[in-house]
This record gives C-alpha cells, sequence and structure tokens, in this order.
C-alpha cells in the first residue's frame, strides 16, 4: 500500500503515528488557511488535501445529505468536522466529549474541595 503522505516534510510539518500509517501533516497557518478556504466550498476537501481519499469522500457525502436535511448549519457542522479531523487528528465529537469529560472531572474536584472531611 502506498504511503499516506500528503506534503513534503519541512519546518511547518509534523509526523503523525496512526493506527494504519505515518502521516505527515502541514501546521503552517498558510496551509490551514487554504484548507478551511476548500472546506468553505466542499465538505471534506482539508481531508482530501491530506490525501485521506476514503475519508474526504464520506464526509464531502456526508456533507450533501446532512445539507438536504438540515441546511447551512449541517454543511457548516460537516465542513468544521473535516478540518477538525485535518488539523487536529480527532473528530469534532472527540472534541466535544473531551470538553464534557473535562467539566465533569472540574465539577467533581470542586465538589470535593468542598466538601468538609467526614471523621
Amino acid at each position: 500500500m502506498k504511503d499516506n503522505i500528503a506534503v513534503a516534510e519541512t519546518p511547518h510539518t509534523e509526523r503523525l503515528t496512526s493506527e494504519t500509517e505515518p502521516v505527515v501533516r502541514s501546521t503552517s497557518p498558510a496551509t490551514n488557511g487554504v484548507k478551511l478556504v476548500g472546506e468553505a466550498f466542499v465538505p471534506g476537501a482539508s481531508l482530501l488535501m491530506d490525501g485521506n481519499v476514503v475519508n474526504g469522500a464520506a464526509h464531502v457525502a456526508a456533507g450533501i445529505g446532512i445539507k438536504m436535511l438540515f441546511g447551512p448549519v449541517g454543511l457548516l457542522l460537516a465542513a468544521a468536522d473535516s478540518y477538525s479531523k485535518s488539523v487536529t487528528d480527532k473528530y469534532l465529537w472527540n472534541h466535544v466529549n473531551d470538553l464534557v469529560t473535562k467539566a465533569k472531572e472540574t465539577r467533581k474536584a470542586r465538589t470535593e474541595a468542598a466538601s468538609p472531611p467526614v471523621e
């Protein structure tokens, strides 16, 4: 199977190791800006730019279906999910889940700190 290397390595790239194959992903603001502009036209464009054709095509198809169901808001969510996966290697849902988990842990720590010790 071919390497999934989307960009040439420069000072603004990082090498990621995933379950399947190593991926080189750009971290430069210019490249991320181009990805964001691509998402404005086609959801999944940033994943396609990374060379992740299967996931990018899935986001294109899902974006079109979600737009038919929910209108522009659904299209925006599909584009945001694709951009998030491309830039951070985490889906939008994973980011939301991390925020909820952190909020629960913070609330639990505050409750434990505020309650008097039991003797």
